[in-house]
């Protein structure tokens, strides 16, 4: 059975005795091939093409047996599933005069929006592992929704399905892939537009006027989310990074869930299965997570790097839900035995009883231990012939 098969029979909920491996390694990969003081090449998750000459730059100290290796190449070598997040699967242009504009200048960059109603303005700054991260939000405060309107209004999507089916085919059975939606309104007030001190406030002063961006932020995010439907990929991921020290669960069941719903229900009449990204503190979302209609849960990382324990996400899921579930990546940095690594797979394993992709949650980083990952997967491998053989 190949990745691909072997994924899409724990999403069709054929409960296979098989556990499938997939581990994300693209934050170590780059991080291996990069310099101190350069940006990442791509972001977290996503498909690094064969012929990339990334796998012939050195950067910090790339370890000779890897050197010269296309991420592909790593996943082919000790035989792991990969799953990878498409991005570049829409383009984003803008009409009536509004204009968007990015600049660098070392380790600053700087996007600026331009409305005949004024200007919106977003600060980044080059982190230590070569990320940008930001520094403000869009808004200063709601006094500039109306600016935010004006630029919602004047955006437009454009499907590039060439990306997705060059994504796919690269990957062939070796996985999968899907296509990333970056959040859903409230997601994008908290995360984006106003960050949380702001959005409470907002909340509380006046709910009326949250309930009309409400309004104009899902519309435009319904058109992405028919753009999807259009699109030859067939699992569509809304990333919202949820995590209870940002959405509480009234939160979360009041402005987050509908959008889902509804959301899902658009996608699932299109063939599409639907997944979101939850890598953080879960415990009090859990018990809403079996009413958020999503298929599959992405990133999904247990103790000790958050609250839950992965009992208590299995017992969580829908009848119809699976997910990703990691060994939490924090073990593969700190000298955690490779024993210990292998035990906590297993109760992974024993919990989800066919409804996990294994994984390293959410992701390897750059000084983490490519050989336990390795370990690790050699680990599963033994387990599936022993299943095979059964």
């Amino acid at each position: 059975m190949t990745h691909r098969q072997l994924f899409f029979d724990v999403c069709n909920l054929k409960h296979p005795q098989q556990i499938p491996f997939a581990p994300d390694v693209t934050d170590w990969y780059l991080g291996q091939h990069r310099n101190p003081g350069e940006s990442l090449k791509y972001g977290p998750g996503v498909y690094i093409p064969d012929d990339d000459p990334i796998k012939l730059e050195r950067g910090i100290g790339i370890p000779d047996k890897f050197y010269g290796l296309s991420l592909m190449d790593l996943y082919k070598k000790y035989n792991w599933g990969m799953h990878a997040h498409i991005r570049d699967w829409y383009e984003e242009y803008y009409s009536d005069g509004v204009t968007y504009d990015e600049q660098i200048a070392k380790d600053t960059k700087t996007v600026t929006f331009t409305t005949s109603k004024g200007v919106l303005r977003r600060t980044y700054r080059l982190a230590a592992d070569g990320s940008w991260c930001s520094v403000d939000y869009m808004l200063d405060d709601v006094e500039q929704m109306e600016i935010l309107f004006e630029v919602l209004k004047a955006t437009h999507f454009r499907l590039r399905d060439d990306n997705i089916q060059r994504v796919i085919k690269a990957i062939g059975e070796q996985g999968q892939a899907d296509i990333v939606v970056n959040r859903s309104p409230f997601g994008k007030l908290l995360h984006e537009h106003l960050g949380f001190e702001n959005t409470t406030y907002f909340l509380y002063d006046d709910e009326d006027a949250y309930r009309q961006y409400e309004k104009i932020q899902t519309a435009k995010d319904m058109e992405l989310i028919e753009l999807a439907c259009q699109s030859s990929c067939s699992l569509v991921l809304i990333c919202d990074h949820a995590d209870s020290t940002l959405f509480s669960p009234e939160w979360y069941e009041k402005y987050c869930i509908p959008f889902y719903q509804a959301a899902g229900d658009k996608l699932r009449k299109a063939g599409k299965m639907i997944s979101t990204h939850v890598d953080g503190n879960l415990k009090s979302l859990l018990p809403l997570m079996k009413d958020t209609g999503f298929d599959v849960l992405d990133g999904c990382t247990p103790a000790p790097m958050f609250n839950y324990e992965p009992e208590e996400l299995a017992n969580s899921l829908g009848e119809n839900m699976v997910a990703f579930v990691g060994v939490p990546s924090a073990l593969f940095c700190d000298g955690t035995p490779v024993e210990a690594l292998y035990s906590y797979a297993d109760r992974i394993i024993k919990a989800f009883g066919g409804r996990a992709i294994l994984n390293v949650g959410d992701i390897l980083p750059a000084n983490g231990s490519i050989e336990n990952v390795i370990a690790l997967g050699e680990y599963i491998h033994r387990y599936n012939a022993k299943v095979r053989g059964k």
